[in-house]
């Protein structure tokens, strides 16, 4: 009997399976609450539900993970600045935010005035630079280095600052030819940089899956879920921890196709956080073209398709005088849940509601210190303020403005939330469900008086607060799926976005489906054959009026719930590496050079060495797919298949590249 595990932690849960790869079965399941604070107690939890004379025999610990997702699309993540050569901060500032939330307080930039062929006209004082860069990256938790024309260069520029702070900084520093072999450098550098944000969230949870691991006598080195469905070694995904962008999801596809063996299908996976939506086409996934576009990011990490948007079991239920009742994009924990551990707010959220306090804040959360700052620099006197009273207890809204004497309209804590140093707990979908009974695991009382209260704010029962709260979920989850639908139908859409026009015209759809049509109506329905496979454990609450609306059905598979952490234990190593001979040419169109590019290495050959080129170049691909998989934790010498393809200009018969690729 060959075992495996699977792990996933998501924002809200971390779940745990036993899985016989002889017969392709679930022998045993379990689910825990991600721990935030320390995140190898809920992994612990989640390991002690699985039988403990099996797991000790797992030849397999494989791991998924929504926490480099869930940063993306909060805004949240570890210090980190780009370095960037072959241009001025003004420049980078100009084309650089179509690739992410970047200011120019993240980038330190020099003209190196490279040359298109590889020249470095401007080279760096590096004494001078070692300086600057010590100063400017004293507050940051990792760096990334990325330099134009870096094939011409062989990434010189890029090695040697690597090399120089890792000698001088214990600091984490990855260069872009490491990573990403595109054009366009600027893009690369936002890719590296959202890579250096996301270090400190994958090696917390590397560390506390460690552990966690060690504490269950699991002695198999834990592999881990990349963005294209293949596994990574533990080195690798904490160097590169962009690669586990959208890696639960990932693995909900590959554990719904496998609980399902479906061919055509839409995949739906709500988790706590986010839901993700990926495909199914021919029973193969559908990938994605040019990299992955997560939150605000548009990056060039390679990977299956899917679509994540901010919708979850634990998505805050708000009330703000600009939106009114509404659901944040940010996740709080379920009071319900909070209760759990501090079940004096059940007391105080009971007087709030008997007295009928009424805000247009949101006046029921409570704030949670989740890190200490006394030690930490950036913070203002105010934000120290709010860490210092919430050190003894968490306090809801009116108490904590009430303790450091700020208006409960003046109150930010946008900083401190996006960095992580404290989380609200709030009313959320996960309340409403134990108020209606379809999930009762923890204090409903609770949920009940914070329900109550909200529903004062807005002036409606709390029966009537429930409806309208599981009808934003549903109208939220269609209106993102017929989004999703529509561009993957019309590249136009996909291309330019859907305009408030047609915005409006899928809402009024999800309307006239909700509350019916009056005769004589025109019914704008937006209707598909996909079959909607919905994973996760509060989908099968909300997918099938969804489905319906759509014309459609939706199908819930058992062990829907932990279906991530059956997706890891399938999960298998496969990648590709690319080198590339690109021929150089005269103004009469013969050629003058054949250069091979491959990471970290240039060569050229004279016009008449083009076989040697490809013999190189071949040689090239196979020494970089062994050191890839080496670093991906394949003990085993790989098997390494050869592929090489020309590509040719348009309309020209002439060859602008020779492609050699080695996939293991």
């Amino acid at each position: 009997m060959k075992l495996g595990i699977g792990i996933d932690t998501g924002g809200t849960c971390t779940d745990a399976v036993l899985y016989d790869y002889d017969t392709k079965k679930v022998i045993a399941s379990a689910k825990a609450l991600t721990t935030k604070q320390d995140l190898s107690i809920g992994i612990g939890n989640a390991l002690s539900g699985l039988p403990e004379d099996l797991i000790c025999q797992a030849q397999t610990l494989a791991l998924s993970t929504t926490l480099a997702t869930n940063a993306c699309v909060e805004e949240k993540g570890g210090r980190a600045k780009l370095i960037l050569f072959g241009t001025d901060a003004s420049y980078a500032m100009r084309v650089i935010g179509k690739n992410g939330t970047i200011t120019e307080d993240d980038l330190i930039c020099y003209d190196s005035r490279t040359s298109c062929d590889g020249e470095i006209r401007s080279m760096p004082d590096w004494k001078a630079l070692q300086k600057e860069l010590e100063t400017a990256l004293k507050d940051c938790q990792a760096a990334a280095v990325v330099e134009i024309y870096s094939r011409q260069t062989g990434a010189f520029l890029e090695q040697t600052t690597q090399k120089l702070l890792l000698d001088h900084m214990d600091l984490p520093v990855v260069c872009g030819y490491e990573m990403f072999h595109e054009l366009d450098f600027i893009k690369r550098g936002a890719s590296c940089l959202l890579n250096a944000r996301l270090i400190p969230v994958i090696d917390t949870f590397l560390k506390a899956i460690t552990r966690s691991a060690a504490r269950a006598g699991i002695t198999c080195q834990p592999v881990i879920v990349r963005s294209d469905g293949s596994l990574m070694s533990r080195e690798f995904a904490r160097l590169r921890p962009v690669e586990t962008l959208l890696c639960g999801p990932v693995a909900s596809l590959m554990g719904a196709q496998e609980l399902t063996g479906a061919d055509q299908a839409v995949i739906v996976d709500m988790g706590g956080t986010t839901t993700d939506v990926a495909f199914l086409k021919n029973g193969e996934p559908l990938r994605v073209n040019g990299g992955i576009h997560i939150g605000n990011w548009n990056t060039f990490v390679k990977g299956l398709f899917v679509d994540t948007f901010a919708l979850g079991g634990d998505s805050g239920i708000r009330i703000t005088p600009s939106d009114g009742l509404h659901l944040d994009n940010r996740r709080v924990i379920p009071l319900c849940i909070m209760a759990q551990d501090y079940p004096y707010i059940e007391q105080e959220l009971q007087e709030m509601a008997e007295l009928e306090i009424t805000s247009t804040r949101s006046i029921y959360e409570y704030y949670i210190l989740q890190q200490n700052i006394d030690d930490l620099p950036g913070f203002t006197q105010e934000e120290r303020e709010i860490c210092e009273v919430l050190k003894e207890r968490p306090l809801n809204m009116r108490d904590l403005c009430e303790a450091v004497h700020i208006p409960v309209y003046n109150l930010d804590t946008a900083h401190l939330e996006s960095e992580n140093i404290i989380m609200r707990a709030g009313l959320t979908p996960t309340d409403i469900m134990h108020i209606r009974g379809d999930y009762t695991a923890y204090n409903a009382r609770v949920s009940r008086h914070g329900a109550a209260v909200l529903a004062a704010c807005v002036q409606i029962t709390t029966a009537e607060l429930c409806e309208r709260v599981y009808d934003m979920v549903k109208e939220k989850l269609f209106t993102n799926l017929a989004r999703i639908l529509l561009e993957q139908q019309f590249s136009w859409i996909r291309r330019e976005g859907l305009d408030a026009q047609l915005g409006q015209l899928i809402h009024e759809s999800w309307r006239q489906y909700a509350d019916g049509c009056t005769p004589g109506s025109l019914f704008p329905l937006f209707h598909t054959d996909f079959v909607f496979i919905g994973i996760g454990g509060p989908i099968h609450i909300f997918l099938d009026d969804v489905a319906k609306a759509f014309g459609t059905r939706a199908v819930i598979p058992e062990h829907a719930a932990v279906a991530n952490a059956i997706g890891a234990a399938v999960c298998q190593v496969a990648f590709t590496t690319t080198v590339r001979v690109t021929p150089s040419y005269n103004a009469y169109g013969g050629v003058i050079r054949y250069t091979v590019f491959s990471p970290g290495d240039t060569l050229e050959f004279s016009p008449e060495e083009l076989e040697e080129a490809r013999i190189y170049a071949r040689k090239r691909a196979e020494i970089c797919a062994r050191e890839e998989a080496i670093k991906r934790g394949l003990s085993s010498t790989p098997d390494i298949h050869l592929a090489e393809k020309e590509l040719y200009f348009t309309g020209l018969n002439a060859i602008r590249d020779i492609l050699i690729e080695a996939s293991v």
